[in-house]
């Protein structure tokens, strides 16, 4: 709806240069403890000229709701010091004062409308003291400062905003917008007028359908204002709708929860699907609902066709959260209510591609479909799983252009709205991490996150990707990241142990990575559904099934084989690890392997391959955009010159350097992914000096079992006696 389109909520794609501010003004709202989702921040900027100080008052006057994105940002922003500060001393007669009021609330940019509705010429508007407050060119107005409108709106009496809003009515019926004429009257009213609400509905709907959810939400709570009987009902529903398409959860909660159970059922059939994805975005788990409670009655194809899509949206939300039994009992549901419909099983196959994709639980072919979700995002992962990621990759960038206007099955009617899109920038994001363009993924996700709600897809995992992509290129996590984190909706969880781990890695504290890596794996390692690359250089070594390309499984389990190389043939295996790693195509993926063949030659003594294959994995590094192990390797590289020069005898495990650790807690590290816990404990006490004796009184065990114990170590670590295992746990301690 072109029509109804106030000044001060226009929005514009974020442009390269306005990151850089968000930013900051973010970083600064989480110093002051006002944790602000990014695409809030970029809001209020926006509406506020970006003016850093006025955004931390205003987010400061917020909710801790609206500050994460969860409600909707208010009609009006409020009126904080700054602003006042700013148009408090500006002289303005009252017919200047009223003639800006009208342009503060006009539903559109047009001179001709200001000029009518205040009865002034277009040279009086320049003759006058207007001209400092307004831009006027080629017949259209604009603010010079956006925060004015605000100023204006909250210092007009009830009484001034009543009358500018009848008199922008009458200019706007004149002309036959009677979408306008009925939003204005609306404002204006003093009391409920019912009869207007039908037009407030049609332009709701118009709005939601566009891609406009936040103009839809202000236009569909208005008509509910004034709406009585089934009417109202209707504008809860689209308001509600139009909340969860910007991912407003509280507000979607809310709205669509007024509708149960009293509401139409026509209306509580449609809001179903949508009240479930707001709950579990809350929450955390999907609701428990018992079918037969809300399963059409009728042979209505309209209704069964929406049960159809609740069942297929709550099979993919106990997908995302890995509520497998959930999800079949779902899928059982929808392959009824699909075939009811009359669907042709787009629904369902939408949906068993999904959950297919999330679980391998369930098998499905997939079927080729339409829309940006079903077709784009669905056929994206399925490609990229299939080891095509540039054809996934193109394929979101079809669905993302928005140029071919599709009807999506599985969500028809947000096939353009924010929470759509944040499912197919975090996908994209994605892929591009799965390819080892790690810069690329990056820059992606953070033009995401400063326009849309990407904490909401996947249960938070754009959230996880925005740290860890953040510490593969800085070392730590930006405020956007840490913003992103601390406005999770409360069902969203993300595990800090794996990106604490990575930042002490890459910081060169080992011992400190390795212990963070086995509290996450004592808690059961969880983690989102797709994979996302996390830290296995140390710590324990996990196997573990992931949702992700075959080429990235097979490069996991290559780092897992260096840590397991036994020292009778480590050379031969060695060389073989080298020969697969050539055949990745990720040069994230093959940098990472790199490294560690490099570390294992360098902790044998082989100063001169360790030192080839450490550049081959800091080029790898560079390409993929990884500066943060780029530099780690770079360290390493300097300290190896450094030891070549004096002449030291060089070994090393893994990239990173400990600086002020004992040496023989570093050999634990390494040596556990090599020996069982026992020997361990054996192997540690032989390198200390315990004789078998002391060791078995220590460890309660006799002399005969520390015997066989230290006879496997030796195998294990290549070593023959006592004297050789201590050299090499100095040796391995010095350089890990």
């Amino acid at each position: 709806m072109s029509t109804v389109w106030h000044g001060d909520l226009r929005l514009r794609p974020t442009a390269v240069d306005e990151r850089d501010l968000i930013s900051e003004i973010t970083r600064d709202l989480l110093e002051r403890g006002l944790a602000t989702a990014p695409h809030v921040v970029a809001k209020l900027s926006r509406r506020l000229n970006g003016d850093a100080q006025t955004v931390c008052e205003v987010a400061a006057a917020l909710t801790s709701a609206q500050r994460s994105g969860y409600r909707m940002l208010p009609l009006s922003l409020p009126l904080v010091p700054s602003i006042s500060a700013q148009f408090d001393p500006i002289r303005l007669s009252a017919e200047e004062f009223f003639v800006l009021l009208l342009a503060a609330l006009c539903t559109d940019d047009h001179l001709d409308t200001l000029l009518g509705a205040s009865e002034h010429r277009v040279d009086d508007l320049i003759a006058g003291g207007l001209v400092a407050h307004l831009n006027i060119v080629h017949g259209r107005f604009a603010f010079v400062d956006v925060r004015m409108p605000i100023w204006l709106r909250h210092t007009a009496t009830a009484s001034e905003r009543s009358r500018a809003h009848t008199l922008l009515a009458v200019v706007r019926n004149a002309r036959g917008d009677q979408i306008a004429v009925q939003w204005h009257t609306a404002r204006g009213a003093v009391q409920r007028l019912p009869h207007i609400v039908p037009a407030l509905i049609s332009a709701a709907r118009e709005l939601a359908e566009g891609g406009h959810p936040d103009w839809a939400f202000v236009v569909a709570a208005e008509a509910a204002d004034h709406a009585i009987g089934a009417d109202r009902d209707e504008a809860r529903l689209i308001a509600g709708v139009a909340a969860i398409g910007a991912g407003c959860v509280e507000d979607a909660a809310d709205w669509l929860g007024s509708l149960f159970p009293n509401g139409a059922v026509e209306h509580r059939a449609q809001a179903l699907a949508s009240l479930l994805i707001a709950e579990t975005a809350l929450q955390g788990v999907v609701p428990i609902l018992d079918p037969t409670h809300h399963r059409p009655r009728i042979a209505d194809a309209a209704r069964w066709q929406a049960w159809a899509r609740t069942a297929g949206l709550s099979s993919v939300l106990c997908a995302e959260r890995g509520a497998t039994s959930s999800m079949r009992a779902w899928l059982i549901e929808l392959r009824d209510a699909d075939l009811r419909s009359g669907a042709d099983g787009v629904i369902r196959d939408s949906a068993l591609a999904l959950c297919s994709t999330l679980t391998r639980d369930v098998e499905t072919i997939l079927s080729p479909s339409e829309g940006p979700f079903s077709g784009g995002m669905i056929g994206a992962l399925h490609a990229a799983l299939d080891g095509d990621i540039e054809s996934g990759l193109q394929l979101l960038s079809r669905a993302q252009t928005g140029r071919i206007r599709e009807t999506d099955p599985m969500v028809a009617g947000f096939e353009y709205s924010p929470i759509v899109d944040a499912y197919l920038a975090v996908t994209e994001a994605l892929l591009h991490f799965w390819r080892g363009d790690v810069a690329t993924a990056r820059d992606r996700l953070i033009a995401a996150a400063v326009d849309l709600p990407i904490g909401i897809p996947f249960a938070g995992l754009g959230a996880t990707l925005a740290q860890r992509l953040d510490i593969a290129v800085l070392g730590t996590t930006g405020p956007l990241a840490q913003s992103l984190v601390q406005t999770l909706p409360g069902g969203s969880r993300v595990d800090r142990l794996v990106d604490n781990g990575l930042e002490a890695y890459l910081a060169g504290n080992s011992e400190r990575a390795a212990m963070e890596m086995t509290l996450w794996h004592d808690r059961g390692a969880p983690q989102h559904p797709f994979a996302v690359p996390g830290l296995d250089e140390v710590g324990p070594v996990i196997e573990r099934v992931c949702v992700e390309p075959r080429a990235l499984s097979e490069a996991r389990g290559l780092r897992r084989r260096i840590r397991s190389l036994p020292e009778t043939s480590w050379r031969r295996e060695c060389a073989d690890v080298a020969d697969a790693a050539r055949k990745l195509r990720s040069p994230f993926a093959r940098g990472r392997v790199e490294a560690m063949l490099g570390s294992a030659h360098l902790i044998r003594g082989d100063a001169r391959a360790g030192r080839r294959f450490l550049r081959a994995a800091r080029s790898l590094f560079d390409d993929a955009g990884a500066a943060a192990w780029r530099d780690a390797v770079d360290v390493r590289l300097a300290r190896l010159h450094t030891q070549i020069e004096a002449n030291a005898q060089i070994a090393t495990m893994p990239i990173a350097i400990i600086h002020d650790v004992d040496p023989l807690e570093a050999s634990r590290m390494v040596w556990a992914a090599v020996l069982t816990e026992r020997e361990l404990e054996v192997a540690m006490r032989v390198v200390e000096g315990s004789s078998n004796h002391e060791i078995a009184v220590e460890l309660e065990v006799s002399v005969r079992t520390v015997e066989v114990h230290t006879g496997r170590i030796f195998k294990k670590l290549g070593v023959r006696k006592r004297v050789e295992l201590a050299v090499l746990a100095h040796r391995t301690g010095r350089h890990t």
